[in-house]
């Protein structure tokens, strides 16, 4: 039987991103990360008819739509959706674009059908694609990005602004070499699950100074795997400019410079971070970190 459509001929769903991860690496023999979730989104439309968003450049989501009616027993349904990208992050940097667009698409389609779609069924669609991320839990949450199982669930930070660092550098998700990371991870796992300890007690009790000292050992672990130029500065002028921390993207180029908003208001912190990286070829930005989680919007 074909499967009913909602009342709705279009839907809009938002996912936010990330800036990178707080910790990623091994744990407990599974490779595992903790997205540093923020308040900036990508938003998607799904809609009956008309023309869609180019899909050349957006064939992850494409994918996902072709395998999400097949989830929801909407294959009829192929050529009849369409869906366009009304936001987005930046690609190739290590904001978790690609996840963010997908469970965007999934949140807005699950809409229109008058359906719902738990985080567990995203991340499994998702993960039929590439590797992905935990942004669209609700929660913080310990997540096996390969598998798509999440083992711990963490409250998020209140508090924490993000001085975001964009390198010109892109990485594409699926040209990682996954083996020698891999192995690089296995080498620092005690460092791994300590810099977990410190994240897991520092969330629990609402000491972001803890936060912050996980991000930069985590950080600091993958400057072993991956040189960078620009964490050497940041690392460095951490105590200098009243930051708690630095995050990275582990498979990505872009940085987090964490604050204390209760301390030091955004404008302040995107000041000092800029001074500290003077003459550098990046773009900066703010934002903060929340929740995560599909936001379908209502009309």
């Amino acid at each position: 039987m074909a499967l009913p459509l909602g009342n709705v001929r279009s839907a809009r769903a938002l996912c936010p991103g990330s800036a990178g991860e707080v910790i990623q690496g091994i744990i407990e023999g599974r490779e595992v990360l903790v997205s540093l979730t923020i308040d900036r989104f990508s938003e998607m439309e799904v809609f009956l008819g008309g023309e869609g968003e180019g899909t050349e450049r957006l064939w992850k989501s494409k994918k996902a739509l072709e395998l999400a009616l097949k989830h929801f027993g909407g294959e009829h349904l192929r050529g009849r959706v369409a869906f366009r990208r009304r936001r987005s992050l930046p690609e190739g940097k290590g904001f978790a674009s690609s996840t963010a667009d997908i469970a965007a698409l999934l949140g807005a389609l699950a809409k229109l059908l008058g359906r719902t779609i738990r985080g567990e069924e995203i991340a499994q669609i998702a993960l039929s694609i590439e590797p992905t991320d935990g942004t669209f839990f609700q929660n913080w949450c310990l997540f096996d990005h390969l598998h798509g199982e999440t083992f711990f669930s963490l409250p998020a930070p209140r508090f924490l602004g993000v001085v975001v660092v964009e390198p010109p550098e892109e990485v594409e998700t699926l040209s990682v070499d996954r083996e020698r990371l891999r192995r690089h991870f296995e080498r620092f796992a005690r460092e791994t699950e300590d810099a977990f300890r410190l994240l897991e007690r520092g969330l629990e009790e609402g000491d972001l100074t803890l936060v912050g000292k996980a991000a930069t050992l985590s950080s600091a672990l993958m400057e072993e795997h991956r040189k960078s130029k620009i964490f050497p500065f940041l690392a460095q002028a951490v105590q200098e400019i009243g930051a708690l921390g630095v995050s990275r993207a582990h498979t990505g180029s872009a940085f987090g410079v964490l604050f204390d908003l209760r301390r030091v208001h955004l404008r302040e912190a995107l000041r000092r971070v800029a001074e500290v990286l003077t003459g550098e070829e990046v773009v900066l930005w703010t934002a903060q970190a929340i929740g995560g989680g599909v936001r379908v919007v209502e009309e």
